[in-house]
C-alpha cells in the first residue's frame, strides 16, 4: 500500500480542531472590536463601560482559543477554558450591549443586537445546566448553535451601521 491510513487521521483533526474554530473565534473577536471602532458606546462613561465590555469579551475569546489549542496540542481540552470563555464573552457582551443601548448611536434593532448576544447566553445557561449538562454531562450543540444566530445579527448590525459611521467622520 502506497498511502498509510494513519496519515489521513490527522487531516480531519486539523480541520475540526483548528481550521474551523480559529476563523470562528476571529469572527467573535470582530464583534466587540467592530463596536469599539464604530464608537457605538458613545463617549464619556458609556465609552469606558463599552471598553470594559469589549475587554471582557476578548478575554473570553482568548479563553476559547486556549481551549481550542489545548485540545489540538494535548489531545484533550483543558476543562475550564470553554466554560470560562463562554462566561466572559456573555458578561462582556451584556456590558458592551448596555453601553451601546444607552449611548443610542445605533438605531432601531441594531442598538439591541449586542445586548441580544449577551442576553441569549444568560437565558441559555439555565437550560443547558438543567436539561443537558446535569443529565448528559455535555451542553446542547443546538442551543449553542442558536447563539450563533445572535452573533450573525450582531455582525450585520455592525456592517450596516458602518456607512453612517463614515458619514459621522
Amino acid at each position: 500500500m502506497l498511502v498509510s491510513v494513519e496519515q489521513f487521521k490527522a487531516v480531519p483533526s486539523l480541520v475540526s480542531d483548528l481550521l474551523i474554530p480559529i476563523p470562528m473565534l476571529l469572527g467573535m473577536a470582530c464583534g466587540p472590536l467592530g463596536l469599539l471602532i464604530l464608537r457605538a458606546s458613545g463617549s464619556g462613561r458609556m465609552r469606558r463601560v463599552g471598553f470594559i465590555g469589549t475587554s471582557i469579551s476578548l478575554l473570553g475569546v482568548c479563553s476559547y482559543l486556549a481551549a481550542t489549542l489545548s485540545q489540538y496540542v494535548v489531545g484533550d481540552e483543558v476543562e475550564f477554558f470553554y466554560p470560562i470563555g463562554a462566561l466572559l464573552v456573555g458578561v462582556g457582551m451584556i456590558t458592551l450591549g448596555i453601553a451601546v443601548f444607552v449611548a443610542r448611536w445605533m438605531a432601531g434593532w441594531r442598538r439591541m443586537a449586542p445586548l441580544f448576544v449577551g442576553l441569549y447566553y444568560v437565558a441559555m445557561i439555565p437550560f443547558q445546566i438543567v436539561f443537558f449538562i446535569i443529565p448528559n454531562g455535555e451542553p446542547s450543540p443546538i442551543l449553542l448553535g442558536f447563539w450563533s444566530v445572535t452573533w450573525i445579527l450582531h455582525g450585520y448590525a455592525i456592517w450596516s451601521s458602518a456607512s453612517s459611521f463614515e458619514r459621522r467622520g
